[in-house]
């Protein structure tokens, strides 16, 4: 089930209700008669319907909400809402029911029509009728070609179906409509559906597309942290190493707090190419840069390791662990390292004393848009969809770590 379609579909059913609401006239003319449309609106299940769905009480919400539905056969924003929670609560075939029912309303407004398919589209998403949902979104749009909504969804279900071309085209267009194309957010996601575009002629072997595509990521957004990295792999792969050690340096000096996603890749070319100091130099200036990046240490640690420098590599093993005493991937470094040397008794005690009060963990990542949790960075949060959510979930060193040797 898409976890993306809850979040906004909540939003848009309390907007859509109030907008609309507030848009309409007082009264409309019905078969010759002045109805008072405020009627379901100012009755008070109506007002406590609309607290139980902001306070989340989607059965309480839908039994005042049909009360006051009831009390107005002709009050299409109740009905509108009502249809929405069937859609949150997993009914959707009963919130398609109800969707199209308006539909066949007669006298209709355009942006009522509009608004109305809109729900109806929203409906075709959570069921997984993917078509459907196209052209609802796509007739949301005929009617009301500003519909920012219709866009949005619209970029989402073309994302879900890996038509990244499309995706960008729609996203361009909500940039231009929203006036905000030139908001970092929004570039950032311009720049990453430009990635998957060139990642999918990277698999044709389409190298010359790919890196166009990549390099242009790169342009609308110079943190387009993936693009780097793609782009280094077609230089690889056209046996261009020299410029693809550049590419990737580039990365560790624009975004240093991404810079280890590069390491593997630096440090196997700089072996491949014979400048295994390439990669020791790189390490060292990012721990010199930021004395509490743990993962250059660590990275830096294993170099050693792999050329037999065990001793070096503990202590900055032991360095690493004093800035995050809780990640995994440095406790089993430790004991490899402690391995190798035998179990010194006075290094086995020192590592017991920093680890005293550590809990381990595989460097967790969670999401600030709906807290989904990954062992690894992604670029798109596969629960609610948003871009570049991801951030590495820290819990305070279990000692004052202000002046850390390497």
């Amino acid at each position: 089930m898409n976890g993306y379609a809850p979040l906004l579909a909540g939003l848009v059913a309390l907007l859509a209700g109030l907008a609309i609401g507030k848009a309409w006239e007082r009264y409309k003319l019905s078969g010759g008669k002045w109805i008072d449309r405020r009627r379901a609106r100012e009755s008070p299940h109506y007002i406590l319907g609309l607290n139980f769905l902001v306070a989340n009480q989607i059965d309480l919400a839908i039994e005042e909400l049909s009360r006051a539905a009831s009390l107005d056969a002709e009050a299409l924003e109740v009905h509108m809402i009502l249809g929405n929670l069937y859609r949150e609560k997993g009914q959707v075939g009963k919130a398609i029911t109800v969707h199209q029912s308006l539909l066949q309303r007669s006298k209709l407004t355009r942006i009522e029509h509009a608004y109305v398919l809109l729900c109806l589209g929203l409906d075709y998403k959570r069921g997984g009728f993917v078509d459907r949902a196209l052209d609802a979104f796509n007739e949301v749009l005929r009617l009301d070609p500003k519909n920012e909504y219709a866009l949005l969804n619209l970029q989402k279900l073309h994302e879900e179906q890996h038509q990244w071309s499309e995706a960008y085209d729609t996203r361009e267009r909500l940039n231009k409509l929203a006036a905000i194309d030139s908001q970092p957010q929004s570039q950032a996601i311009l720049a990453f559906l430009e990635n998957e575009i060139g990642l999918e002629a990277m698999r044709r072997k389409d190298y010359g597309e790919a890196a166009r595509r990549f390099l242009s990521a790169i342009n609308i957004d110079a943190r387009a942290v993936p693009a780097y990295l793609n782009l280094g792999d077609v230089r690889v792969a056209e046996g261009r190493d020299k410029d693809a050690a550049t590419i990737w340096e580039e990365l560790v000096e624009i975004a240093p707090d991404r810079a280890y996603l590069a390491f593997d890749r630096v440090e196997a070319l700089a072996v491949r190419t014979g400048t295994p100091e390439r990669f020791t130099r790189l390490c060292r200036k990012l721990i010199e840069d930021n004395p509490q990046d743990w993962r250059g240490r660590l990275a830096l640690s294993r170099h050693h390791a792999a050329g037999g420098r065990t001793q070096e590599a503990l202590d900055l093993l032991f360095a690493a662990l004093m800035q995050n005493p809780h990640a995994l991937s440095i406790h089993q470094a430790i004991w490899r390292a402690l391995g190798q040397l035998r179990h010194p008794a006075h290094l086995v005690n020192r590592y017991t004393e920093l680890t005293q009060h550590a809990v381990f963990y595989l460097d967790p990542h969670v999401c600030l848009r709906c807290r989904y949790r990954s062992t690894e960075l992604l670029w798109q949060c596969p629960h609610c969809h948003d871009w570049n959510t991801f951030v590495e979930e820290r819990i305070a060193p279990a000692q004052d770590t202000t002046e850390v040797e390497v």
